[in-house]
């Protein structure tokens, strides 16, 4: 329970944070953290969602969490110079075809392949990835060249080699600056082997981790963050192979915005919309609004979430 002292403190820096909004979807399961009340992001964004039918242009920066919301808020006069990830940007990487092409000759990603043609320079186990859709839904490993015959292969638009997996790590960013890095640990067989039914999720725990990141991995993060310099937040997911090598498996501007990485967010938007420093107090406050949202991811799984 919140002392009076407390209170009278969260009041005060309410009104000194909420100088940015934030669209989000809340039909999109992970978004909870953003959205649930037992979370602290509303305590820092002006959230707006759907059920805002008619949202007035003004001069507060938008951070984009719901492609479907800034577009109609631009379409209704917003300026889009306020909208913080634009929608043309994380198009970029939520294509799986078009974000390998953009990556198809960096020494951090898998050997892919496009077609039918393409796949036999490829070495088998091969993954086969249909396009725009989250979370491992419509994957399939084809294990040998013969499993190919008689699918139809148009379902899909990007196929990799498989890599033998010793550690998978998602590494939340703004601008190339790493905010946090959380180890994702499959949670069943079928996630670990990629053995589940095309239309079956991913399901993995997740593991915050507080070592430094490695040199290695943070030149993963500068290479892929020059191509996308026109995305502000996103995350990188890293597949760190049995001999040690990283190779990025894909990039989400949607995370699932677990442990309070939204306080980390803020701050970053905060200076590069402002161009200031959050006053002391406001400041203070953000670090226990994270404190808080990690307990509190933490509290809401304890076998889905922990702290390595």
């Amino acid at each position: 329970m919140l002392s009076f002292q407390q209170f009278i403190l969260e009041q005060e820096t309410q009104g000194q944070l909420q100088r940015l909004a934030l669209a989000v979807s809340i039909d999109m399961p992970d978004n909870e953290y953003i959205y649930d009340s037992s979370y602290n992001t509303s305590k820092m964004f002006k959230l707006i969602t759907k059920d805002d039918k008619n949202v007035k242009p003004s001069e507060m920066p938008v951070f984009n969490y719901s492609n479907w919301k800034v577009e109609k808020m631009i379409e209704d006069g917003y300026k889009p110079e306020l909208i913080c990830n634009s929608i043309d940007a994380k198009q970029r990487v939520s294509s799986k075809k078009e974000w390998h092409k953009l990556h198809e000759n960096s020494d951090f990603t898998p050997n892919v392949a496009f077609d039918k043609d393409g796949i036999q320079d490829l070495n088998f186990p091969v993954i086969a990835k249909p396009d725009n859709k989250y979370a491992g839904q419509g994957i399939v490993v084809f294990k040998k060249p013969e499993d190919i015959t008689d699918v139809n292969l148009e379902e899909f638009s990007v196929f990799s080699e498989k890599i033998d997996i010793k550690d998978e790590i998602r590494i939340f960013c703004w601008k190339g600056r790493v905010l946090m890095q959380v180890y994702r640990v499959p949670a069943n067989d079928a996630t670990k082997t990629l053995s589940k039914n095309p239309d079956d999720k991913l399901k993995f725990n997740y593991e915050l981790s507080n070592d430094k990141i490695t040199t290695e991995l943070s030149e993963v993060v500068q290479e892929f963050s020059r191509v996308h310099e026109d995305l502000s937040f996103y995350s990188i997911d890293v597949a760190v192979a049995e001999d040690g090598k990283p190779y990025v498996i894909e990039m989400s501007s949607e995370p699932g915005p677990i442990f309070g990485v939204m306080g980390h967010v803020y701050r970053e938007m905060y200076a590069d919309y402002f161009k200031e420093s959050i006053a002391y107090e406001a400041n203070k406050m953000i670090d226990t609004y994270i404190k808080e949202d990690i307990d509190a991811t933490v509290n809401s799984d304890r076998e889905r979430f922990k702290i390595r």
